[in-house]
């Protein structure tokens, strides 16, 4: 049976309108996102951007197409060298330093997959590691050399900006005021210093490094994702996302070397998520409102509320977080898992017909027809919840009066189901939820076992987040009650 689909249009920053997207492959999507850069604990201002594309990817799977993911995984970079060699002495070998930056991107990339899992965000199809991609991103930077676009200066490459007239057109720079010629071989700039950028970085002590036609050295940051994916997903991509601060340089010079190498447009749609600002300041350590995963774990906040509350609010506006909004979150989300709950029992007999009631299979095609007109127009997610809440008043009115048919309950669960593969929510089961949390307590039980007493108490801090409250027996058994 033919797969139906529907048109999904989001906002181009290539061309600033709203634009349907039309994928290259006919019902497969191809995506690529800019993954971490696993030095440290990813921040909610960086999981709000894994969030939204996890959306966006949910949206067009929901919508009936196919959607080959690429998310890459930065493990080689300034700030990745700066803190994995700083204990390494002076002379010590390349190996030994290949070795100490392969342990903290180790680290740092299964805390970071953890709190997707987490999070409820799927798994890319492909999670390539930059390390593992250092032939290919020699061999784009030679192609670009071979094309004029590249130049050696002491050991290290730089991309000649000059030679690509639609240079800028991403962040829509004015070309009159760059600097041609000179050259940078820092990852991060300003807008207003942009000068021709590192392919390239010719090795410095202290460095970890590899072989090149050039010398030893490391690639530059913005080769590493041109270079995984184009391997990966080939010449024409569909969309390519991450958050607003990698438009410029980022994503700029991204576009420069794939374009430049390949003579042709690369990616079709650019889209970018807004900032997070936490009680209305960006975060800071020294203000203590710098927040990971983790953190509000501790603090009892449940991850979906969470999830929920980051997705509810558009992916192009600066989200305010705040704990009055998380609250406010969970308590949207109980009323749609209690409405859930009201669908699946039998219901109770109502006081007779009900005059001014709206046909529920009416109401419930009004509300999907709104649900995806709003999906549809750059992912409007306050819109879209609002027909589901619109839905739930109109429903729970009616079923005061008259009870709902075990076939319209039915085909509100059926509803329910359809946004939740987006939205990813609202639990279906009971049932699930027990055994997550049967397993969660068997892993406390191990972890107190083995003494790893750091363990036992995230463990524990997961299931208050779950809010479950753990009852110890008088036979040394453990029960738990929700709270």
């Amino acid at each position: 049976m033919k797969k139906m689909r529907r048109q999904i249009s989001l906002f181009n920053t290539l061309t600033r309108r709203i634009e349907p997207v039309v994928p290259v492959v006919p019902g497969t999507v191809s995506l690529y996102t800019c993954g971490p850069t696993v030095y440290n604990f990813a921040h909610i201002g960086n999981l709000r951007t894994f969030l939204f594309q996890d959306l966006l990817k949910r949206t067009f799977q929901a919508a009936g197409h196919d959607v080959r993911h690429c998310m890459n995984i930065t493990d080689v970079e300034d700030k990745i060298i700066r803190d994995s060699q700083g204990a390494l002495p002076a002379d010590a070998s390349n190996e030994a330093r290949h070795e100490a930056m392969r342990a903290l991107t180790d680290r740092f990339t299964g805390i970071f997959l953890e709190d997707l899992e987490t999070l409820q965000v799927q798994k890319a199809d492909f999670l390539p590691r930059a390390t593992a991609y250092i032939p290919q991103m020699i061999g784009l930077v030679q192609a670009l050399e071979a094309k004029g676009l590249a130049y050696p200066r002491e050991g290290s490459v730089y991309y000649r900006i000059a030679g690509l007239p639609q240079y800028g057109c991403l962040a829509h720079l004015d070309r009159e005021g760059m600097q041609a010629g000179a050259s940078v071989d820092a990852d991060e700039y300003e807008r207003d210093s942009v000068t021709d950028f590192v392919l390239w970085k010719a090795a410095k002590p202290g460095e970890p490094w590899w072989d090149s036609p050039w010398g030893p050295g490391r690639p530059g940051w913005h080769i590493e994702c041109s270079a995984m994916g184009l391997e990966l997903l080939g010449e024409r991509v569909d969309i390519h996302s991450g958050g607003v601060d990698l438009i410029f340089p980022h994503h700029e010079n991204e576009i420069a070397q794939s374009e430049g190498c390949l003579g042709h447009r690369w990616v079709n749609h650019w889209v970018h998520g807004e900032f997070l600002m936490v009680e209305g300041q960006k975060m800071a350590k020294s203000l203590g409102n710098f927040f990971t995963l983790r953190d509000l774990v501790a603090k009892g906040v449940d991850p979906i509320a969470l999830r929920y509350a980051i997705q509810s609010n558009h992916y192009r506006k600066v989200l305010n977080f705040s704990f009055e909004g998380l609250r406010a979150a969970e308590n949207s989300l109980k009323r749609i898992r209690a409405f859930r709950k009201r669908m699946e029992g039998e219901g109770q007999p109502g006081g007779g017909p009900w005059a001014e009631a709206i046909e529920p299979a009416i109401r419930l095609n009004q509300a999907r027809e709104q649900f995806w007109a709003a999906m549809a127009d750059d992912l409007n997610t306050p819109e879209a919840l609002a027909a589901i809440f619109t839905l739930i008043s109109d429903l729970n009115a009616h079923d005061d009066h008259a009870a709902l048919s075990r076939e319209e309950r039915d085909a509100v669960l059926a509803f329910l189901d359809e946004t939740d593969t987006i939205f990813a929510a609202w639990p279906h089961e009971e049932a699930s939820l027990d055994a997550e949390v049967e397993a969660l307590i068997e892993a406390r039980r191990a972890a107190k076992a083995a003494k790893n007493w750091p363990e036992a108490d995230r463990v524990r801090d997961q299931l208050k987040a779950l809010g479950i409250v753990l009852e110890d027996r008088k036979d040394g058994t453990v029960g738990w009650r929700r709270g």
